[in-house]
């Protein structure tokens, strides 16, 4: 007679002690966020540095069309406290912004190197860090392959950077829904595993904690 099967769920929790202890929930955030931040400062760098080298007259034509904007805009606010609503000005200025190609590149050119920016942070400091960006190292966090302790390879790393780079500088509703969704998934799936990590196959474990359990063997 065959003995009756054991349940998917006491396999899988008797298997998860073997693991490297997954990172706390509230330390993914805190190490999150200061990575979005450091992220954000290189990327504000990059365009300040990068822009007007593929772009040269593209801040003065923002320039330009912050001006048009501000000055219809003031116009339109006074109107409107003196009881006379008129968004004539106001509309022509955003039409024209609508159509000129020019000021459409120069958004694109932002864009593009914002989001390669941000991308190429966590990929270096992942890479050369071995696991850990500079967030994760403050709050003693690392990335790693899933069921080892040992840090990713380089087309994972690329994989999961991608996933927050848009997060951090999305692009349309789509994507911004996507790296939400993906947040979702990370705050309610088991060991907090986001659509980053299971493409990528990896994980973030709490390296303090690995390095206790270490110590008492």
């Amino acid at each position: 007679m065959n003995p009756p099967p054991i349940p998917e769920k006491l396999v899988f929790v008797v298997a998860e002690k073997d693991l490297p202890p997954t990172a706390p929930l509230r330390f993914r955030v805190l190490a999150f966020l200061a990575d979005g931040v450091l992220a954000l400062i290189v990327a504000a760098l990059a365009v300040k540095i990068l822009v007007p080298v593929f772009y040269p007259e593209g801040f003065s034509l923002f320039a330009e069309y912050y001006r048009d904007f501000r000055t219809a805009y003031e116009a339109a606010l006074n109107a409107a406290v003196g009881g006379n609503v008129d968004r004539t000005a106001l509309d022509a200025v955003s039409a024209r912004a609508l159509q000129d190609e020019r000021l459409y590149s120069f958004f694109e050119t932002v864009y593009s190197v914002s989001f390669i920016a941000v991308a190429l942070y966590f990929v270096l400091t992942e890479f050369f860090l071995r696991g850990q960006s500079l967030g994760k190292k403050i709050f003693g966090l690392r990335t790693v392959v899933f069921g080892t302790p040992f840090p990713p390879l380089f087309l994972q790393i690329l994989s999961r950077s991608f996933w927050k780079a848009i997060t951090l500088v999305p692009v349309g509703p789509l994507l911004a829904l996507l790296g939400l969704a993906n947040a979702a998934v990370v705050l309610f799936a088991r060991r907090h595993r986001g659509w980053h990590d299971k493409l990528a196959r990896t994980e973030v474990i709490d390296l303090r904690e690995l390095e206790k359990r270490s110590s008492k063997k």
